[in-house]
């Protein structure tokens, strides 16, 4: 009796994980579609994932691939050209390291979120490494301060700082988030001590907030003084009237150094790609069908980002044109991925397969995009 209730369990759980059993792929493409679980955050940086669900008959019809849903925001099988050629589970996974930790344990075999993270994880493997297939977005990460603070701009925060007779403490999602370590730079170029606790000359603390949902809290509660966060926490902070954006961090110092910094992106085991490509390269079209849907319409990909994040619309219509989304290695992509492995190997962050190699010999591990250009290629040819 237990062994059959342990049984009814897997089987209910299966939806989301598999019973937590490491994926086992088909052994073709061609026999019976894959099951592959995907991994997301659930916030508008991937919302490209989002529209393609929403809009999936819509892109069968215009574009010969799409999602067909079989259960809303849960599973939806991958069309093209009439065939189904995976059954794609949706699972909300949380940001920073939750999603790399997600798929180091086979409970999801694709995973949206950000570039850091997921090379913090490639640095650590020696075998079957994640890779980088896709980028889903650049930008959309900003400083924001409590409401009563007057600073409006980064040189006024920074005049703040420097006049100060006490440190502000200054919250953060994670401790590989962009934002973080964009904003310990910034305030590296202004000369301005940072540390986790409070000391000598110290101007600002850095609070891990542990999680992006405690943003909102924190600053109510006046624990922390502001964020250095991504959308659309920035435009729901703004929205309650507990704090004002004082700076895109793609602004901050040294100058031109973060237009387009990378943030998400979706990776993949290289398991994966080599035994599914056919899939996995459709799956990339309809990320890629995503991405044209908001560049075409911004105020439409707002709309559908708060059908689907349960975010007020308003918010989402600040926040959604912040973001550069694009589902493709542009050269303002390349430029900003250089910019910011250069920086993770100047300050040491690698251990292992990533340490004490170049910005270069960094990217050309982690990156594999020769299904997401394949992917571009057959959907502009169509």
């Amino acid at each position: 009796m237990k062994l059959k209730s342990i049984a009814m369990l897997c089987l209910a759980g299966g939806l989301l994980v598999g019973c937590s059993r490491p994926f086992a792929p088909n052994k073709n493409d061609a026999d019976t579609p894959p099951t592959i679980t995907v991994g997301h955050v659930g916030h508008d940086h991937q919302i490209a994932l989002y529209i393609a669900a929403l809009e999936g008959e819509a892109f069968i019809t215009q574009h010969d691939v799409g999602l067909r849903m079989v259960k809303d925001r849960e599973v939806y099988d991958l069309v093209e050209n009439g065939k189904i050629l995976a059954r794609l589970r949706l699972v909300k996974v949380g940001g920073g390291s939750k999603m790399p930790t997600a798929l180091s344990r086979g409970d999801i075999q694709i995973g949206l979120g950000g570039v850091p993270a997921v090379a913090n994880l490639a640095d650590g493997q020696t075998e079957n490494p994640v890779k980088i297939i896709c980028p889903l977005q650049t930008d959309g990460d900003m400083l924001v301060l409590a409401k009563g603070n007057s600073a409006t701009t980064w040189a006024d925060f920074v005049a703040q700082l420097r006049a100060a007779d006490k440190p502000v403490t200054i919250g953060y999602k994670a401790p590989m988030a962009v934002a973080k370590l964009i904003f310990q730079r910034a305030l590296d170029h202004e000369g301005i001590k940072w540390a986790t606790a409070n000391g000598d000359g110290v101007k600002v603390i850095l609070h891990n907030m542990k999680s992006g949902k405690n943003a909102i809290p924190l600053l109510s509660s006046k624990t922390i003084d502001g964020f250095v966060m991504n959308q659309p926490v920035v435009a729901l902070a703004e929205a309650k009237d507990l704090g004002h954006t004082v700076a895109d961090l793609k602004d901050l110092p040294p100058a031109d150094t973060w237009q387009h910094h990378p943030c998400c992106c979706v990776c993949a085991r290289e398991n994966l790609l080599a035994k599914h490509p056919a899939a996995i390269k459709a799956f990339l079209k309809v990320i890629h069908l995503g991405t044209q849907f908001i560049t075409a319409d911004t105020e439409a990909a707002a709309k559908r980002a708060a059908e689907w994040t349960k975010k007020p619309l308003a918010v989402e219509q600040a926040s959604v044109p912040t973001i550069a989304y694009s589902a493709l290695p542009t050269d303002a992509w390349r430029t900003g991925m250089t910019t910011w492995a250069a920086m993770m190997a100047d300050a040491k962050l690698y251990t292992g397969r990533y340490k004490d190699k170049s910005a270069e010999a960094i990217l050309a591990d982690l990156c594999q995009f020769s299904l997401c250009e394949q992917a571009a290629k057959e959907l502009q040819a169509k």
